[in-house]
Order: structure tokens, then sequence, then C-alpha cells
């Protein structure tokens, strides 16, 4: 019996349709997820375009301008660059917060970006690139990647030693899934028609489809679960609070439920524009002598405190994005009320004060934000709460909220303090300043 042999085309077509179909798969299922609140936006947006992608390229992949055919005859498949462009920085901002909270963005994410961005530009040039110019070109974009591969290495392991102890073989598995097919890119590359022709265009397609596998649709399945398994622990908890809540004091309800703050209460207005953060900080204040909204704009923000001023309410302390920093009205929240400004921000201990003190003029105060799986440093959000809680100070309060808003002061003296003594052999005249 004759035996017909697969050949490279066949395979690499194969591979395109099963990727396509599993992209199509995945895209459907994301968005059902998304539906449900238990997805993020951005696997589902790498399963649209990775399926858009894999249309052309079975179809229209050999045409123009799809692939670029060079007057030297080497060719460049620019759908291919393209779909790296579109879907790199995405997989990049959901890696950047692997270990920290959904939305909540940091510096890492602007150097996992601005990196990317370096390397696949880099490596475009080499491609169109010849001879000595070619190789320059590719080891400026390994430099770019090395960069990258970097950071994604602080976000795994920084991940790992904050996650729950059963969720850590999940990240592990994120880990390699990750550098084994980020690392087969640049193999390629050097091995394929648009570097030095090693393999032919139908054995590229099909190395470039087995990473795209790994490193798009696999990974965002890994990146998807582990998103929905923190999110569901966060909401059991939240649950169990709330029943905990239920059973004990009859005045602690009533107090939530009351019209009217009590004078031994403090207000405090959480800005939340992702709403991520929400379940982290409940339980925190839920501790604290404090009434919680939560706004999730900065319209919203300052309608929440116009109706508290209108009916007679004192807004102690503001506890906001730094996203709502950039707002142009932003400045409002001090002209037009007596409220302190606290932001909140992924990675604080590590940022310059010279980063954070142009900024230090529109708010009171920063807070280290919750990381993803870690709950909030409550004993920082207590400082920070009754340094600026005035309602807490006064004939009415309690001996406890007095006791606590003196410590939080005398705390942040001594910092002030240790501070100015350490910069005192060069001074900046940036020190770090807070209101009392």
């Amino acid at each position: 019996m004759a035996v017909t042999e697969l050949t490279e085309s066949n395979i690499a077509g194969g591979l395109q349709w099963l990727c396509f179909l599993f992209s199509w798969a995945l895209f459907a299922f994301y968005a059902f997820q998304f539906r449900r609140q238990t997805c993020g936006w951005e696997v589902i947006y790498i399963a649209w375009i990775e399926m858009i992608k894999y249309v052309l390229e079975i179809w229209y992949g050999d045409q123009s301008p799809f692939t670029v055919r060079l007057m030297s005859g080497a060719i460049s498949p620019w759908l291919r660059y393209g779909e790296w462009l579109l879907t790199c920085p995405v997989i990049l901002i959901a890696l950047s917060r692997v270990g920290a909270s959904e939305g909540n963005y940091s510096i890492r994410t602007m150097k996992l970006l601005t990196s990317d961005q370096g390397t696949i530009i880099m490596g475009i040039t080499a491609a169109l690139s010849q001879g000595n110019v070619k190789v320059c070109f590719f080891f400026v974009g390994l430099m770019y990647g090395a960069n990258t591969f970097y950071t994604a290495a602080t976000v795994y392991l920084e991940a790992f030693r904050n996650i729950d102890d059963d969720l850590k073989p999940l990240v592990k598995y994120m880990t390699y899934c990750f550098y084994s097919s980020w690392c087969m890119f640049p193999i390629l590359f050097v091995a394929g028609p648009e570097g030095f022709g090693h393999i032919t265009p139908a054995g590229s397609i099909i190395g470039h489809t087995i990473a795209d596998l790994l490193s798009k649709n696999l990974w965002g399945i890994f990146d998807w679960w582990l998103d929905y398994q923190v999110k569901v622990r966060a909401m059991m908890q939240d649950e169990e609070d709330d029943e905990e809540g239920e059973e004990g004091e009859e005045g602690n309800k009533a107090m939530m439920l009351a019209a009217a703050t009590p004078p031994h209460t403090a207000t405090v207005i959480l800005g939340d524009p992702q709403g991520s953060l929400v379940p982290y900080y409940t339980k925190a204040f839920a501790k604290l002598p404090a009434k919680l909204a939560v706004v999730d704009s900065f319209e919203s923000l300052l309608d929440e405190l116009d109706d508290m001023k209108e009916a007679g309410r004192k807004v102690d302390m503001c506890l906001v994005a730094p996203t709502l920093l950039e707002h142009q009205e932003f400045d409002r929240l001090k002209s037009e009320h007596d409220v302190k400004i606290v932001v909140y921000v992924e990675g604080l201990a590590a940022i310059p004060e010279d980063s954070l003190a142009p900024f230090r003029g529109r708010c009171d105060d920063f807070i280290e934000a919750p990381a993803r799986g870690v709950m909030v440093d409550e004993s920082q959000l207590a400082q920070v709460f009754y340094r600026h809680a005035t309602s807490l100070v006064g004939p009415t309060a309690s001996i406890e909220a007095h006791m606590a808003a003196q410590t939080a002061i005398l705390l942040a003296i001594q910092a002030d303090i240790a501070g100015l003594q350490h910069n005192n052999a060069a001074p900046t005249g940036k020190g770090t300043m807070h209101t009392y």
C-alpha cells in the first residue's frame, strides 16, 4: 500500500488550522467568562487577534502586504510582525500583574512594554537588512529582549512568593511556558527566511505556530485560571467575613445601616476605577472605625463629595488610584473640599523620591497597594487612617481613637526625622513631608 508522506506545507497548514480553531474556541470561552466577570480583557483580545491573524495567514499569507518581498529576493513576513506588535504588549500587560491586582499597573509594566517594542522594532529592521547591518540590529534586539526576560523574571518571582502555596505550581507552569516559547522566536528568526535561511518558509511557519500555541493560547489559559482562582478565593473570604460580621455585635450592624455617620466614625471614599481592590480595602477598613464609600471614576468621586457636603457629613479621607491624579480637575478636591488625599501605589518602596516629589503637592500621603494574593498591610493602613481621620479627634471620640491617632502622628514624625538624618549629608529639599 502506498503511503503518502506529509510535506512541510501540509504540516504547516494543519497547524495553522489548529491554531485558528483553538483561538476561536478560547475567544468564545473567554467571552462567556467575561460576561460572568471572571475574565480580564487581555486574554479575550489576544485570542481575537490570533484568530484573525491565522485567517489572513491561511488564505492570504503569501500575498502583499502580508508578506513583503525585498529587491534582494528575501522575504519579510509582515503579518507576523504586525501580530506581534498587537498582541505582545497585551501579553506583557497581563504578565506585569501576575503578582499584583488586576488593573493595577506599575513601573515594571512600562519596562516590559518599552523593551518589547524595542525588540520587535529591531527585529523588523534586521529582517529588512542584509549582512553586518542585519547582525547588528539583531543583537540590539537581543539586548532589548534580555531586559524583557529579566523584568519578567522579577514578576514571576514576586508572584511565586506572594501567591497561595497550592497556586505556586501554576505560576511555575506559566514561567516554563513563557520562557520556552519566547526563546523560540529569536532562534526561528536566525534560522528562518528572514534571517539566514537555514529552514524553509513552511518550516518557519511550523515553528512559529507551535510558539504561538504555547506563548499565547496555553499561557493565556494559565493566566485566566490564576485570575479566576484568586477572584473566587477573595469572594469566598468576603462571604466568610460577612457571615462573621452578622454574628458579631449588633451595634456594628446598626452603625453601617445608620443614615448618618456617628461622630466617632470617620468617612473614607475609595476611588478604584477597576474595582479590583474593593474586596481588599473593604475587609481592612471593616476593622477600623470607618464608613467606606466606593466610587469608580473621578466624576463619581466629586459627586459623592458634593452629596456628603450637602448632607452635612464630613469626609475625612479619599483613598484613590494613581490614575486619578492625572485628571485635569483633580485639584478641585483640595480647593472645594476639606479632605485628605491618599494615593495607593504598587511597589511604592521601590519608587525613588524624585519620582514622587512632583505629586506630593496634589496629595497628602502615599500607601502601598495590596498585591494579588496578599492582603492590605493593615498596620500601615491604620497609621495613615488615624493620621488623617480628623473626625476621630474630638470630645466625642473614644480614648482608643485618640491614642491611635497620636501614635500614628508620632510614628510619622519619627519617620520624617529618620529621613532627614539619612539625607543630612546631601540635602535635596525633597524630603517626605506629612500634614498633621
